[in-house]
């Protein structure tokens, strides 16, 4: 199998290998000297580049087009600072205008055109051999890119805190859902979606306010390509109710879950593993500090592969992106993972 049939292979059953999909931004970048936030951001020919020859560096199964939150942001009218080392938003959405802001134009937007084409160039140059991923945002952290994590979190002080956010999530749903089909026909064949936020608001509000409309937008991109679920953080919470975290973002319909570290890789593998293809989840803690020995670093990706290699519907990655600083640190733990994914991931026929 090629790169693109493992990954692919490996979302409904077992591959040859266990896919090597590492998400990997900042570190395409870094390692061939180029400026993130005004390039590589910037300029789609520049990031497809960093992607494939790193992908071909280091053994990586797919490319993507990920780079931050704000691109849905930006084309509806969130101003973006690129000053920083990663761009961020220079001021949020008010919630109360919101109404009245026009619905982007994505054909006009400059930074959704830049991801298209980035997908477009990755597809017509790699694309027949390694799948090649494109990237939304998903409902609930869209909703936070518009207004801010925090004024989205403090409308919890009103009994009707999932209406109000079923409603702002309700406006964005089309648009979300138009930059996928985008993406697809610029010849994606997986879409990411990015979730850094939805853990913070544990069960029960992600159930009320989020579960039906994050279903609803990965069961219309799946009519067409898988969906990847990149959840950050702490999604295992269960509260007094029993509702389940870690069952419910499996129940998003997503076609592979992407983990964190936080999550305990083999008991998501026996309570959800035969429901989605899971993707994680060594500690990108442990792969960027030098206070963890070699040692300590290969037992813990040989457990990551061990809890989530049974069965198959796996692939390895870090819990979230991989780091980037120390830079000489970063690579060598890569090309450690690398080596013990190929040698410890191969399924027997």
């Amino acid at each position: 199998m090629d790169s693109r049939e493992l990954t692919l292979t490996a979302i409904e059953g077992i591959p040859d290998r266990v896919p090597f999909n590492p998400f990997i931004m900042h570190l395409a970048a870094a390692v061939d000297g180029i400026d993130y936030s005004n390039v590589y951001c910037k300029n789609a020919a520049v990031l497809a580049e960093a992607q494939m020859r790193f992908a071909d560096s280091f053994g990586i199964d797919h490319v993507h087009v990920s780079t931050d939150a704000y691109r849905e942001a930006s084309a509806w009218g969130v101003e973006v600072d690129f000053s920083g080392h990663t761009p961020v938003p220079k001021k949020h959405l008010t919630m109360d205008d919101f109404d009245s802001v026009e619905e982007p134009d994505l054909n006009s937007a400059i930074r959704i055109q830049n991801r298209i084409e980035a997908v477009r160039l990755l597809s017509g140059k790699v694309g027949s051999k390694q799948c090649v991923v494109g990237w939304i945002e998903a409902p609930f952290a869209e909703i936070c890119c518009l207004f801010g994590l925090m004024e989205v979190l403090k409308m919890a002080r009103y009994e009707d805190w999932n209406e109000r956010v079923s409603s702002l999530i309700s406006r964005i749903m089309s648009i979300q859902n138009e930059f996928a089909e985008m993406q697809i026909e610029a010849g994606a064949d997986v879409i990411g979606a990015g979730d850094s936020a939805v853990s913070q608001i544990g069960p029960k509000r992600f159930e009320e306010a989020c579960l039906e409309s994050t279903q609803g937008l990965f069961s219309e991109i799946r009519k067409r390509v898988p969906v990847l679920y990149h959840v950050c953080g702490n999604s295992s919470a269960i509260d007094k109710d029993g509702r389940d975290m870690l069952k419910l973002v499996a129940d998003s319909g997503s076609s592979i879950l992407d983990i964190d570290y936080q999550v305990d890789l083999h008991a998501a593998k026996q309570k959800v593993g035969q429901s989605v293809c899971l993707r994680g989840n060594t500690n990108t803690a442990l792969l960027g500090d030098r206070a963890y020995s070699s040692a300590e670093v290969t037992s813990k990706i040989v457990e990551c592969v061990e809890a989530g290699k049974p069965g198959g519907r796996y692939m390895y990655s870090a819990g979230c992106e991989w780091p980037w600083e120390p830079l000489e640190l970063a690579t060598n733990n890569l090309r450690i993972a690398k080596k013990l994914v190929d040698r410890e991931g191969v399924y027997l026929r």
